[in-house]
């Protein structure tokens, strides 16, 4: 994998010199993280073709043509979730984005192509992501270590065929990719060894595994994205020879307030790990909603972390089911986490 040396100011200096010309810090951090991704599908011949149409609006057409590879790719053409289309970028800031990726491409080496780095450069370029929705990466060996918690037992538990896991705050999917190889390749000790299948049947199995959502409809659109490029890297075959008719388990929608979404469906998950925001919610409307949603743990200027738990024991996991979560120490500092210690985590020893 590629190891990243440039600082985080290296990546704000772009986003606010192509940020001159649309004139917003966000539109101008999807240009340039869409023009990444597009040199991700072409690098690593995951795109439907050869040819890179130059300039802006090729890479407008760049999106079209992955959004037509697979129905969890259509994001990538939705100007609700890329407004390119609607605010067109200039020759020079174009330049900009074009140099930069020259000298810094986020790619990993030819034997992963699973879209990490890219995972990490939209933390790096979107303020917004980081700030206002406490976007932050889990590092890998974390990630292995919350799925070693979860998924691991879960599929000891009721089987590698049949098991579910979700990530309810996936941002850009480090733990959802990483619980694909996981299930399409399952540990062979624990006291359930059933044969599973391989090959083709082992793609299919692991994305019907793992579910992903993420308020950041971007940054769920590249976690399916990941995990299709994953697919089709193992499949040996271009993202348009993904069978359609195979799942990807992705939705933007809020974990914690969505009940019309049916991948929140209640007692649906074996596994349930999450990295969540620690954050509390700006928006007072929000707050308030989370507050009236989980009244035993969202007490105070609670953190974001323990409704999340909440969602995961009460809503998500099948009973007996496993749940993992990297989580805030402020619950053990700070009034708000008095009730979720003394009254709702006992409920669960």
């Amino acid at each position: 994998m590629t190891t990243r040396t440039l600082s985080p100011a290296a990546y704000d200096k772009l986003t606010a010199t192509v940020a001159r010309d649309t004139g917003h810090r966000r539109t101008a951090a999807l240009w340039i993280h869409a023009a990444a991704l597009a040199r991700h599908a072409h690098d690593h011949d995951l795109a439907p073709a050869d040819d890179r149409p130059p300039g802006p609006g090729g890479l407008l057409k760049s999106l079209e043509s992955l959004a037509n590879c697979h129905p969890a790719l259509a994001p990538l053409a939705d100007p609700t979730v890329l407004p390119l289309w609607e605010q067109p970028l200039g020759t020079a800031a174009w330049a900009a984005i074009e140099e930069f990726w020259d000298r810094h491409p986020a790619l990993e080496g030819e034997h992963r192509v699973d879209g990490y780095a890219l995972g990490d450069t939209y933390q790096l370029l979107s303020e917004e992501a980081r700030k206002g929705r406490a976007l932050c990466q889990t590092p890998p060996w974390v990630a292995r270590l919350l799925l070693r918690l979860s998924l691991e037992p879960a599929m000891e538990e009721w089987g590698p065929a049949d098991v579910r896991m979700i990530d309810p705050a996936c941002g850009t999917g480090h733990i959802a990719v990483a619980a694909f190889h996981m299930a399409r390749v399952p540990p062979a000790h624990g006291r359930r060894p059933a044969p599973v299948a391989h090959g083709p049947q082992a793609v299919q199995r692991a994305l019907a595994a793992v579910t992903g959502m993420d308020l950041d409809a971007y940054a769920a659109a590249l976690t399916a994205y990941r995990l299709l490029a994953s697919s089709a890297s193992i499949l040996g075959v271009s993202l348009d020879r993904v069978p359609a008719s195979w799942p990807v388990n992705v939705a933007a929608a809020d974990s914690l307030l969505d009940r019309t979404e049916p991948l929140l469906a209640a007692g649906a998950y074996h596994a349930c790990v999450a990295n969540p925001p620690y954050i509390t919610p700006k928006d007072p409307a929000v707050r308030d909603q989370v507050r009236a949603a989980y009244p035993q743990v969202a007490t105070g200027k609670y953190s974001l972390a323990l409704p999340f738990t909440a969602l995961m024991l009460e809503h998500l996991a099948v009973p007996g089911g496993f749940v993992a979560q990297l989580t805030a120490n402020s619950f053990m500092k700070r009034e708000f986490g008095k009730r979720y210690v003394t009254e709702f985590l006992p409920r669960f020893d």
